[in-house]
């Protein structure tokens, strides 16, 4: 090929014998496009120009459509990750509200502590360590540096650990049911189970803060554009006297363990108010480290004092003794007489005194069978009412339902009749049944709570509201105090209830069954209460209130399968009255 001339943009040439025109970078002859190959040319085919612009056009759409997507469809999207990769929010944990006993002694309190982050370790450090990192840059709580991330943390702390464990409860962190009914919290809350911390938990929560901080291309901190503080949740005190729960908690644990026990409850409480001095359930635990009870056959986070069901025994006939008063079956001057023994079809029915001792107690009115917790005297006296006035006293004194302590998951107890007999068992209910039931036994069950608001109730006369808090402050609210409230009042006449009093200081009198407080230089009323059961030792109950005229304080004690009220409880009971009455005439 010769080249002949050459313009600005076009070139001619010759090539056997055929003329070839150029221009710009493409060869045409007779009007078709060419192409070139190691110096020749050729016709290009058209099925190739089909192919290729069409993958031009089509490769710009998805270009173009791709340009559409990331501008116009997600371009708000898109926009706030590129902005969050600039700005960050950063959440400032809360506080959780103090806890305090009645005197303002600390019971839970909450402070903040730092941790340095780096990879997998994790090393806690003083607020001043953290603050001096953070102006060197090396670490921060808004970025990672040199030697990692600062991170704080609300740790809370139970100064008293199982003492007060049940009165308390714990707290650990959200879980997805802690999220229901709209509740907002975050990874950096945490929630409130058991005792006060789970009933109290929306006032003891603390409200976040947080910050929005910029930070450059490689995370670290810029400038904090705009910061909200933390508020710390609000303080609530309780009606317990912290140094009298310290003494009810050894001596329950000393007397249980003494009578072979690894179970027991008690309660203390001001009969005119419901104030609860002193709540305990053995045995107990560390509310800092839960898990290391989880597994426990005692079921040591089982609160026995408000959760705990059983037979209330002999405490029982209290009841029974109001229930004739009332129905006007008996007097205080009815007399029935201790037989020692009776059947009714096969099935014997028997006196306490007649079954250890072989003895009777004579013809007794009711309140020296109070004092003497004689089970014919209660026996007949059931048998004359029959089931109903039975029932309905019962559920009268708050057997058979919450007493609406501020304390989770309270059970009910039992309060048994023929329709639920029938379900449970499938049998009909027998008079026998009613006698069982007269005396505490059968299948009536109540809780430790129940039996101690049924002490207080004979001391004051007055049916009250246990309850633990009674105030919380105001934090950005206002503060609420909480009064006491009273369920029931003038249940029975005063007259029935002075005979059951009577019996009941008779008890702890020589010759009563609450021999402990024989020779106490002090009068208390007092009932004891001996659980049987179909295995193993009967629960031992005792309960009692002082002083005798105008009572300040009521004490209810049970230890699991102990035995006799009177010898296992009883004891318990009187050394929590000792050291209470002590400290009131040599206060701290």
């Amino acid at each position: 090929m010769s080249k002949i001339r050459q313009k600005d943009f076009k070139i001619f040439g010759f090539s056997d014998n055929i003329f070839y025109e150029k221009i710009g970078k493409k060869w045409f002859s007779g009007g078709k496009v060419l192409e070139q190959s190691f110096g020749h040319f050729a016709e290009i085919s058209p099925l190739k120009l089909f192919i290729f612009y069409p993958l031009v056009v089509l490769i710009l759409f998805i270009l173009l459509g791709r340009l559409f997507m990331l501008t116009i469809v997600n371009g708000e999207k898109n926009r706030q990750i590129a902005e969050s990769n600039r700005i960050r929010l950063v959440e400032i944990p809360a506080e959780r509200g103090k806890i305090f006993d009645r005197r303002g002694r600390i019971l839970a309190d909450s402070r903040t502590v730092y941790f340095l982050k780096k990879g997998l370790q994790k090393t806690e450090m003083s607020q001043e360590t953290a603050k001096e990192l953070e102006a060197s840059g090396l670490a921060g709580e808004n970025f990672e540096g040199e030697l990692g991330q600062i991170l704080p943390e609300v740790e809370r702390s139970y100064p008293n650990g199982e003492i007060t464990a049940h009165i308390l409860g714990y707290v650990s962190p959200v879980e997805s049911q802690d999220l229901q009914n709209g509740r907002r919290l975050s990874g950096q809350n945490k929630v409130g189970r058991l005792g006060t911390e789970a009933t109290y938990d929306d006032f003891l929560q603390g409200k976040n803060g947080q910050k929005i901080i910029e930070v450059d291309a490689i995370g670290k901190k810029v400038s904090i554009l705009q910061k909200q503080d933390q508020v710390a949740g609000r303080d609530i005190h309780l009606t317990i006297d912290l140094n009298l729960q310290k003494v009810v908690f050894e001596v329950l644990k000393k007397h249980a363990t003494k009578a072979g026990s690894s179970r027991a409850a008690a309660i203390v409480e001001d009969p005119k108010s419901g104030e609860v001095l002193a709540l305990v359930s053995y045995p107990s635990f560390d509310p800092a480290n839960v898990s290391d009870f989880l597994q426990d056959k005692n079921k040591p986070l089982f609160n026995r004092a408000v959760l705990g069901t059983y037979p209330p025994g002999s405490i029982f006939k209290i009841v029974t003794a109001l229930a004739a008063l009332d129905s006007g079956k008996i007097t205080g001057e009815s007399e029935i007489e201790d037989v020692g023994e009776f059947y009714i079809g096969d099935t014997r029915f028997v006196n306490w005194f007649y079954l250890t001792h072989g003895g009777r107690d004579g013809v007794l009115k009711i309140n020296r069978a109070i004092a003497r917790s004689n089970d014919i005297f209660f026996y007949k006296l059931a048998e004359k009412l029959g089931l109903n006035p039975l029932r309905k006293m019962a559920m009268k004194l708050g057997f058979g339902q919450k007493t609406g302590i501020d304390l989770p998951d309270e059970s009910l107890g039992l309060v048994p009749d023929e329709v639920w007999k029938k379900s449970a068992f499938s049998q009909p209910w027998y008079t026998g049944d009613t006698l069982h039931f007269g005396i505490g036994q059968g299948f009536a069950l109540s809780t430790p709570i129940q039996i101690s608001s049924l002490i207080s109730y004979i001391a004051s006369g007055k049916l009250a509201k246990p309850y633990l808090v009674s105030k919380i402050d105001g934090g950005a609210g206002e503060a609420i105090d909480i009064a006491s409230k009273i369920r029931g009042e003038n249940l029975v006449s005063r007259e029935n209830l002075n005979i059951v009093r009577e019996g009941m200081r008779q008890a702890c009198e020589t010759g009563g069954t609450g021999w402990p407080f024989f020779n106490a230089p002090y009068k208390v009323g007092c009932k004891t209460g001996t659980a049987e059961k179909a295995l193993g030792n009967p629960h031992a109950w005792f309960g009692a209130f002082y002083p005798f005229e105008n009572p300040q304080i009521s004490i209810t004690v049970i230890i699991e399968e102990g035995g006799e009220g009177s010898s296992i409880a009883g004891p318990a009971a009187r050394e929590i009255l000792d050291w209470w009455i002590s400290a009131r005439i040599h206060p701290n």
